[in-house]
């Protein structure tokens, strides 16, 4: 037996249950028709089923039920390289990748650029400089005789060149991070005049940093020295054994310094780019940013960068440093070797820095906007900021306060 009544052919096919009646004819009473056309007395019904003169409603067969521990995927707005949320170590550093390839000239392209404008002249004077070196390889020299002066400032010039490219191009890394971050792709041209307004600040606020930097190394190092000096002119069991325990105490104290202030005032270059601060202002920002237990994810994220950096880096330095050697091989005098050994570093600076620079000043802008997401609601401005303006048209950054 089949649940369908036989239909002759030609014939009307009984109305179906959970199917609508056709225009005219009244809505079907109970389940599947009975066989018999004269009706029939109807049993009370089943238990669970609806009386047999009641319309059948139009249930719907409801969706099978998720796994255990299933979660429906969270809609995340994503107007740019991020989702607007606190973001986690791999958003952080996929958005940078997504920031340099999507921004090649902005990025790598105007990091090497910067860095030629910088290095070609500070390698120049460096190799220069040690040209003038004179002192010779001579295994009994003793003293200022055997002390390469000359060669050794020589070989740190073009190091100064890599740090005036590196604070410009953390500048102009942070404003293409902060277009990014709206979905904005921006041409060279594009950032450089989003950002030369802001350079006097930039450099204001780097000068000032190194400063800083400096006064705390100075603070810390007087004590070791004064012990080390004494330990010198005494040459006293007890004041040497004091001069090394100074000295270690010391080098740890200006090791957590360092760390601390660099962390604390990572944020002051990006606070001056995309808020548009003045200097001090951007000193406070970054100082409250970067404070209470987010300290410690910040530090740990930069340090980790610092290291991944730095392999990287010395990938480059490694090779040119052996064809330094090899180069200089067989010299009777340091000059040679300091004239190449300063063209080396110019070029290793101008090679990490374009491959470099642009990944570390992306993590240090993009953990800037995690912080103001976390603790400013950055979020919801940077939603209606995107809203508003678009993914087409380039602008000062995320600057909504």
């Amino acid at each position: 037996m089949t649940d369908q009544p036989w239909v002759a052919p030609g014939s009307e096919r009984p109305h179906q249950p959970g199917q609508s009646p056709a225009p005219g004819q009244s809505p079907a009473s109970g389940y599947p028709p009975a066989p018999a056309p004269a009706p029939a007395p109807t049993p009370p019904p089943a238990p669970g089923q609806p009386p047999s003169s009641a319309t059948p409603p139009a249930y719907q067969v409801p969706p099978p039920a998720p796994a255990p521990g299933y979660r429906p995927p969270v809609m995340e707005f994503r107007p740019g390289v991020i989702p607007l949320r606190p973001l986690t170590l791999g958003d952080i550093y996929g958005a940078v990748v997504k920031t340099i390839r999507g921004n090649v000239a902005a990025t790598m392209g105007l990091a090497l650029v910067t860095t030629l404008v910088f290095l070609v002249p500070t390698t120049a004077l460096g190799a220069w400089v040690a040209s003038f070196e004179s002192t010779d390889f001579e295994p009994d020299a003793t003293g200022g005789e055997a002390l390469p002066l000359v060669g050794t400032i020589a070989q740190y010039i073009p190091s100064f060149g890599t740090w005036l490219s590196t604070v410009l191009l953390t500048g102009i890394v942070a404003w293409v991070v902060g277009q990014a971050v709206m979905g904005r792709r921006v041409s060279a041209g594009q950032t450089w005049d989003g950002v030369r307004g802001r350079l006097p600040q930039v450099i204001g606020a780097t000068l000032l940093t190194t400063a800083l930097y400096t006064v705390a190394f100075v603070v810390i190092a007087a004590l070791p020295v004064v012990a080390i000096v004494n330990a010198i002119q005494t040459k006293d069991d007890a004041s040497i054994g004091i001069a090394i325990g100074a000295g270690l105490l010391g080098l740890l104290a200006l090791l957590v310094v360092m760390f601390f202030l660099t962390t604390r005032l990572a944020f002051v270059t990006a606070v001056v780019v995309l808020e548009r601060t003045a200097v001090v202002e951007a000193f406070r920002r970054s100082w409250r940013l970067t404070g209470g237990n987010q300290f410690w994810r910040i530090f740990g994220i930069r340090l980790l960068t610092s290291f991944i950096v730095g392999l990287a880096a010395q990938v480059v330095a490694v090779p040119l440093g052996i064809v330094t050697m090899v180069l200089a091989a067989g010299a009777g005098d340091l000059s040679r070797f300091y004239i190449w050994q300063a063209v080396v570093t110019g070029v290793t600076g101008l090679i990490t820095g374009a491959l470099t620079t642009p990944f570390t000043a992306g993590v240090d802008s993009l953990l800037y906007v995690d912080q103001r997401i976390r603790r400013e609601g950055f979020d919801v401005q940077l939603v209606t900021a995107a809203q508003q303006s678009g993914a087409g048209t380039p602008t000062t950054g995320p600057t909504v306060r």
